[in-house]
């Protein structure tokens, strides 16, 4: 019996090839890849090129916090180039970098380091690494450094990382972004095109007194983690011009997960007067805090937040404005909290939606000096659903067409409910007392 089930099962695997025959080949191929790589080395042949890995101490930087490393570094990102590309390396140090690190093509490069033991020192007033107008930053990473401003005082549009030709399947990963005296600059600005692009535990320490990263269109952009700090200390004074992440337009499959986004203007914009419209935005667990406006949406964005934390804005948590007449809104989940905490003058407003529709399910919202919920007379189509609305000023206020307000709880407002919709809506199964 035991043969005939032996060639049954032969016969089932056209040739023979089993799941661990395969196995067997990648093993004897992989293991025939790394004898040629090792015998290459024992003869002392050359890796390709694509393999080389340029460090700039090679170059004549010292790394050494006083010798300006200007024209090494800028020597090591040059051969790459002319080589085809290639790995270019910041070993553990502190490097002074006087002007601006241009990569002149679109070579695939890694720029690299050790970790935040390797600083690059910004000391100039303009870009720090630039990759210029026409020339595409291409499936590039930027890893593991650290970028220090010194010395000057940065300006708004002077950014640590330019992209000014687009990025393209590309990587920034573990890359800390702080200041010895001198605040810098914007963070990682894209102009033209930003497609398929990650941003990895990116720390912006700033404080950033421009824009911490700036989204070209494209799609599929993904920031995950790290932190944007606009305010050294919320309590003594937020920029109101600064923006945390600024997603210009005409981008899609946008995700903003587990990322902090602290005293700015603006924490998050989405979209640009005047501009194309973005497509659609992903924000999930993710905070905004302490800023001017926490979310501001212009464009007809259809946005998915999820069980994120917004709280202790001047003017909102969240705002979608007039112009964004076709924007479609999710939130699910999640707080909008104490509006007006840091004492400074503005509506301290939850939620406000002035355009578009949207539904809202299972948020707190709470603590806000103004409005809760705070819906204008040009939104149509919306539902409020089983949210807590507590001690807020006014717990909601309601415009609009076409909606319901369902089965959420207000209390402890100084006034629950203001009900100035208009035509078709359904308030109903509302559990409201206890009066602040």
């Amino acid at each position: 019996m035991g043969k005939s089930i032996a060639k049954e099962s032969s016969a089932a695997k056209p040739g023979g090839n089993t799941r661990r025959d395969w196995l067997r080949g990648a093993a004897v191929t992989g293991g025939s890849v790394m004898a040629a790589l090792i015998g290459q080395k024992a003869l002392g042949g050359q890796p390709p090129e694509r393999l080389r890995v340029f460090d700039v101490t090679q170059f004549g930087a010292k790394g050494d916090g006083f010798t300006d490393d200007t024209v090494s570094a800028q020597a090591a990102i040059d051969a790459a180039l002319k080589a085809g590309g290639g790995l270019i390396h910041f070993p553990a140090g502190r490097y002074r970098i006087t002007r601006t690190l241009k990569f002149s093509s679109s070579e695939r490069v890694d720029v690299t380091g050790d970790g935040a033991s390797s600083t690059l020192l910004h000391e100039h007033g303009e870009h720090l690494l630039e990759w210029k107008s026409g020339v595409s930053c291409r499936e590039v990473s930027v890893r593991n450094l650290c970028f220090t401003s010194v010395k000057t005082k940065k300006p708004y549009d002077a950014a640590v990382i330019a992209c000014l030709g687009g990025c393209e399947r590309s990587f920034f990963h573990h890359l800390l972004f702080n200041t010895e005296g001198a605040p810098m600059g914007s963070g990682i600005v894209v102009e033209n095109v930003m497609d398929t692009t990650t941003l990895d535990h990116c720390l912006m320490w700033g404080p950033v007194r421009g824009t911490g990263v700036k989204v070209a269109r494209g799609s599929e952009v993904r920031i995950f983690g790290g932190r944007l700090i606009g305010a050294s200390d919320p309590y003594v004074a937020v920029d109101k011009e600064n923006i945390g992440i600024h997603l210009v337009g005409n981008n899609g499959g946008v995700h903003i997960v587990t990322t902090d986004i602290i005293g700015l203007g603006t924490g998050l914009k989405i979209g640009e007067p005047g501009g194309p419209s973005n497509r659609e935005v992903f924000i999930t667990h993710a905070t905004f805090d302490s800023s001017v406006h926490g979310v501001v949406q212009t464009d007809n964005t259809f946005t998915s937040i999820a069980g994120c934390w917004a709280a202790s804005s001047d003017e909102d948590q969240i705002l979608i404005e007039e112009s964004a007449r076709g924007a479609i809104l999710t939130i699910a989940g999640g707080t909008i909290f104490n509006g007006g905490a840091y004492g400074r003058p503005g509506a301290h407003n939850g939620i406000v939606v002035k355009a578009g529709s949207f539904t809202m399910s299972g948020i707190a919202v709470r603590h806000n000096k103004g409005t809760g919920i705070l819906v204008g007379d040009g939104v149509q189509e919306y539902a409020i659903t089983g949210c807590r609305v507590t001690y807020n000023g006014t717990g909601a206020e309601l415009g609009g067409d076409f909606y319901t307000f369902t089965g959420n709880v207000l209390a402890h407002n100084k006034t629950n409910l203001v009900d100035r919709g208009g035509k078709n809506k359904q308030i109903t199964a509302n559990a409201m007392g206890n009066p602040a």
